[in-house]
């Protein structure tokens, strides 16, 4: 019996293009339900993994797998599963929309006129269907890709740089009609360079340089936030006494040691790594010290970027 729990699964692949090793030893997995969102610099490896997933290249040494079938061996078991739509869309300009799905729709036999209309109103290209496509904008061309990689109900959703050209309210739109597809069941792979939409979005995010997967981390661990570091900030007119109480505690119990700085007259920056929070939050309280605030530094996917990479840019 197959797994469901594993739609995408990776081991170990490398690509290699005479002397240049686009992809080195890459493993990871996308499960069912999850969106997974792949970032990096320029030719970190992404697009040249995307292909490969898809069957467009053939790695050189490693396996990939969809639902069990091997992408290779069982090409068109692996492939049944997957909707795609790459970096720059490609669609009859002289068409209008409706009948750019319409020819998509017409290789499915079980996709009909219904569902065509279904995902015209869930990508939002209702209103301009009938127009034809060298009218569209660039974020209109995207929904439209979209549109046709998900007519056949696809089990893994693979969108390589579907950001691209929307605005604010297009990409809000795009990120619930993610989560909805997420929720259904249907695993998302993509591909971006904007992080901070990739950290909105997804559940988890691999970050790759010079053909490695560098990092790969689950946005809620990143959401927690680092207690080891946190500021306070105390209620005007008590700064003295909480300075003098702060540095009296600073070594009082082994197990819960500071250090602190007075970043301004009613914020305190704490560092430690055996000292919560809540244990200082109540030493001030207790004393008689009103605490308006603490907040404990997030690691943003962006600054997780900068220290793994250096800021490489990438596009």
């Amino acid at each position: 019996m197959r797994s469901q729990s594993v739609i995408l699964d990776v081991k170990n692949v490398t690509k290699k293009f005479g002397l240049v090793t686009a992809v080195n030893h890459v493993s990871l997995q996308v499960r069912e339900g999850e969106i997974y969102g792949l970032t990096g610099p320029n030719d970190s490896g992404k697009t040249t993994l995307i292909k490969m997933i898809l069957g467009h290249l053939r790695p050189t040494a490693g396996n990939i797998s969809v639902f069990g079938y091997d992408n290779q061996k069982e090409y068109a078991d692996a492939v049944d599963f997957i909707g795609a739509t790459m970096e720059y869309p490609n669609h009859y300009p002289y068409l209008s929309g409706w009948q750019n799905l319409m020819m998509t729709a017409n290789m499915y036999p079980d996709v009909n006129k219904a569902r065509v209309e279904e995902v015209t109103e869930l990508v939002g290209l209702k209103s301009v269907i009938h127009q034809k496509v060298k009218s569209y904008s660039l974020g209109m061309k995207q929904r439209l890709s979209i549109a046709q990689s998900i007519l056949k109900y696809p089990q893994l959703l693979i969108l390589d740089e579907p950001l691209k050209g929307f605005d604010p309210s297009a990409m809000h739109d795009f990120v619930q009609l993610m989560k909805s597809i997420a929720a259904n069941g249907t695993s998302v792979l993509l591909t971006s360079y904007l992080l901070e939409d990739l950290e909105e979005l997804c559940d988890r995010v691999g970050i790759m340089s010079h053909g490695y997967l560098i990092a790969e981390r689950a946005m809620a661990d990143l959401q927690v936030g680092d207690t080891s570091s946190f500021t306070i900030r105390i209620k005007e007119g008590s700064e003295a006494e909480a300075y003098q109480l702060l540095r009296d505690n600073q070594n009082k119990d082994i197990d819960e040691t500071y250090s602190f700085d007075k970043v301004s007259d009613c914020i305190f920056e704490i560092t430690s790594s055996t000292m919560p929070p809540s244990r200082l939050n109540r030493i001030l309280v207790e004393a008689g010290i009103d605490v308006e605030e603490i907040r404990t530094h997030r690691q943003t996917l962006e600054e997780l970027y900068t220290s793994l990479t250096g800021g490489a840019e990438i596009e």
